[in-house]
């Protein structure tokens, strides 16, 4: 098999963060070639980037900072990394993870052969594989369908077309195309597609408990807009320390602080959130504590 992965890369500092440096490492121990677009920097970061990683099969490419993730994707598959890959891994650094070894859940996933899997299935809007770890088949990958949602002018839309027309697209697009799809997990209740929540944020607890899926959204600590509380316990959901540093994610926050102009959830939205959870009753109780504190 020739696995390669897509990995798309942006940090308004010029660094490769230690968490990133880690999932680099556990995607290459997978078995996948890595190609990393590098969004918005210059040859300074490239020649620090090129260092981190000696004898490892990771590659940098230099590009605009334009289009997001799915811009950064189609610039790397339009200079031919994909060619002769038996499997395609697109992947980016908006998560903190993996908190435990990545190869054994991506082993399990491949044994289940179907055409795309991926690690979290979202019922927001329409049903998809959020994008930030979502693995195809070079077959699945070629179909016209797919095609067609990586020849898309992303460089020229918002963040918000760019969510339609790429995550939720290839969602519709993937469906369509009658291709088989499975996440390692997805969420039970209706209600999630009912009020369109985001699992990574409304069910962060569940999905780190249920092992399957062993990373937490960095928007989800940076931002919270969502309004999701006691997220600051996410130390006490790090398995091994020794595996995954919990300074890092300390140190990125330190270095990012919350991005200006965020719209958060307003007190309505905050128990929308609560009562769509898998784990309902945790959430309702942990969103009256907060609202007690915030009363008090």
């Amino acid at each position: 098999m020739t696995a390669t992965c897509l990995f798309a890369h942006y940090d308004p500092v010029p660094t490769i963060a230690p968490q990133t440096q880690h999932l680099l490492r556990q995607i290459v121990e997978c078995g996948y070639r890595v190609h990393v677009a590098l969004s918005g920097h210059d040859d300074a970061l490239l020649d620090v980037a090129k260092r981190m990683f000696p004898g490892l099969p990771i590659t940098f490419h230099l590009r605009p900072n334009a289009g997001l993730d799915f811009g950064a994707w189609q610039d790397l598959i339009a200079k031919g990394v994909t060619e002769g890959a038996t499997e395609i891994l697109l992947a980016n650094d908006s998560v903190f993870g993996p908190l435990t070894p990545l190869p054994p859940l991506v082993r399990r996933m491949r044994a289940r052969n179907t055409d795309v899997w991926g690690m979290v299935a979202s019922r927001a809007v329409v049903d998809h594989i959020q994008s930030w770890f979502i693995a195809f088949s070079a077959e699945s990958f070629a179909h016209p369908a797919v095609r067609r949602i990586f020849e898309q002018p992303f460089a020229d839309m918002t963040k918000e077309e760019i969510v339609l027309h790429g995550e939720l697209g290839l969602g519709l697009a993937l469906k369509a195309a009658g291709l088989r799809v499975q996440a390692a997990w997805e969420p039970k209740r209706g209600l999630a597609k009912l009020l369109a929540t985001n699992p990574m944020h409304t069910d962060w607890r569940a999905v780190l408990k249920s092992g399957r899926v062993p990373f937490i959204k960095t928007e989800l600590l940076r931002d919270n807009p969502s309004g999701i509380p006691d997220t600051q316990d996410w130390r006490k959901l790090i398995p091994d320390p020794a595996f995954f540093n919990p300074a890092w994610i300390d140190a990125y926050l330190a270095s990012h602080p919350p991005r200006p102009g965020v719209r958060h959830a307003t007190w309505r939205g905050r128990l929308v959130q609560a009562v769509a959870a898998e784990d309902r009753w945790s959430s309702l109780a942990r969103f009256a504590a907060a609202s007690l504190r915030t009363r008090s």
